[in-house]
This record gives structure tokens, C-alpha cells and sequence, in this order.
């Protein structure tokens, strides 16, 4: 049983296509408990006065996305681990050292690769963006072993700025950058960072092989363009609802309100009800 009322949302923009609140309620009926949340639009300026606003309406915490990941971390009292190492926080809550963050988009990549079984030891990954999610996409990667993690991004000193913080966390991992385009011949991991497949249409300029290992942190109704192409290819996907609901869980977790047991469990469970609702 849900253990206390949890009071959060969720700042970024664009939101218009966040499915978030719709977990949350799933979340609710699953642990029988009270849990509201609702989508806050605002700019990298109006950040620390809605986080302010936030706390003295009384919630537990909150998510950041598009743009405020970074931005997040510098207003943070204390980091775990995973925001630390990628520069990013997604998941911040209203704790005795105050403000008090994580990166569960990290996080759930790392539980995702677990759960399939999908191993990337030794293996060459391109993740295509520069921005928090890719942080968090190539932290997971690397922490699994990953031997080489090319950032192909438009914005190249973004991409820099990202492989030099990584190069020190990882130091057993080659990090390097690409421009925005197909790469190398044996990069066999592909992960679509960017909101290519959501927020923007396309996908990623690369092209799925039987066998890749492909990722999508984006997510729609039915699946991204990109992982639709994965699977007609033969590669093993990893879909960014999955991920949604992942990250979710792990956020209920660090607010203090998930109900105990197995986590994998229940957000599968989860991942169930919300693909019965939007098949619907």
C-alpha cells in the first residue's frame, strides 16, 4: 500500500505530448494510494521560481525534461550519484538536505538492458544528441561496459563538453564525436537521444541492422518511426515508452512513495495497462 500522498509534475516545454500524468495515474490505481501530477510549461528563466512555487504549494517532488535537465543540477543541494557523472538531473525532490536529485533516465536505461538481457560489453554505441538525455543514455552505456560511445550531435561543443565529462567518469570507455550522420561501420548500438520521433518528425540518420542493439528515449503511440525500422530490420529494441515508465517508477521510488516489492513487476505492469489505454 501506497505509504503517503505523493504531489509532483512535471517542468519543461514542449509538453503537449507527455504521457507522464497518465503513469501517474496508473501508479495511483496500482498502489491504491494518492498521487497527483500535472504538467508545468515554462522557460529556462522561470525555472527556480516554479520549482519555489512548487515547494510552498506542498509537493513531494518533480521531473524535469526538455530544456531544464542541466539547468536542474545547478539548483540541486545535493546529487546522486548518476546526476553528478552525466551533468543532468530529471528527478528532484523536496528532502531534509533540501533539494535533493537523481537521474532516473539513466537509471532505467541501466534497468532496461538488465531486464532484456541485451549485454553492450565490448560493443560501439552511437548516441545521437548532446543534451541530458544523451548524458544519461551514454552513462548507462558506458557503465555497462560499453568499449565505444560515439556523440553524434549538431551542436559539436556540446558533444565535447559531454565526451570530456564522460572520459573522466569512464575512463575504460573511448568517448568520441561525430557530426549528425551515419557512422562507422561496427557501431552496432544505435540510441536516438534527441526528440527526433515525438516533439520533431524523423528519426535518427542512421540505419538499423539485424542484430543492433536500438534505443529510443523518444516515444509515441504505436512506436517511433525509428523503432518501427529496428524491429522490421531485426534489431533488438528498447522502446521509450518502456523507458517512461521505467524512469516513473524510479522517481516514485525516490519520493518516497513506491509500495515495496519488485519494481520490474510493477512497472511492468504498468507498461501494460498504459499500452491497453492508448491502443484504445
Amino acid at each position: 500500500m501506497q505509504t503517503k500522498a505523493i504531489k509532483a509534475g512535471l517542468f519543461g516545454r514542449p509538453l503537449s505530448k507527455s504521457l507522464s500524468p497518465g503513469v501517474f495515474r496508473i501508479f495511483s490505481e496500482l498502489t491504491g494510494g494518492l498521487i497527483s501530477y500535472e504538467l508545468r510549461e515554462c522557460a529556462g528563466p522561470g525555472l527556480a521560481a516554479e520549482v519555489e512555487a512548487a515547494r510552498a504549494a506542498g509537493w513531494t517532488g518533480f521531473n524535469a525534461t526538455i530544456p531544464h535537465k542541466r539547468a536542474v543540477l545547478e539548483l540541486l543541494d545535493s546529487a546522486e550519484k548518476a546526476a553528478r557523472e552525466t551533468g543532468a538531473a530529471n528527478t528532484v525532490r523536496f528532502g531534509e538536505k533540501g533539494l535533493e536529485g537523481t537521474n532516473t533516465d539513466a537509471l532505467a536505461l541501466a534497468g532496461a538492458l538488465g531486464e532484456h538481457g541485451l549485454s553492450v560489453k565490448g560493443l560501439a554505441a552511437a548516441v545521437y544528441g548532446a543534451g541530458g538525455a544523451a548524458a544519461a543514455a551514454a552513462w548507462a552505456l558506458a557503465g555497462a561496459g560499453a568499449g565505444r560511445i560515439a556523440l553524434c550531435a549538431r551542436k559539436p561543443e556540446g558533444a565535447r563538453t559531454l565526451q570530456a565529462k564522460l572520459s573522466r567518469v569512464f575512463p575504460g570507455t573511448s568517448f568520441s564525436t561525430l557530426p549528425f550522420g551515419e557512422p562507422p561501420e561496427g557501431h552496432t548500438i544505435l540510441v536516438n537521444a534527441t526528440p527526433l520521433g515525438m516533439y520533431c518528425p524523423g528519426t535518427p540518420p542512421c540505419a538499423p541492422r539485424a542484430g543492433d542493439i536500438c534505443v529510443d528515449l523518444a516515444y509515441a503511440p504505436g512506436g517511433t518511426d525509428f523503432l518501427r525500422s529496428a524491429k522490421a530490420a531485426g534489431a533488438r529494441a528498447v522502446d521509450g515508452l518502456d523507458l517512461l515508465v521505467w524512469q516513473a517508477a524510479l522517481a516514485l521510488d525516490f519520493w518516497g512513495g513506491f509500495p515495496g516489492g519488485d519494481i520490474v513487476k510493477f512497472k511492468n505492469d504498468a507498461l501494460a495497462r498504459l499500452a491497453r489505454q492508448l491502443e484504445g
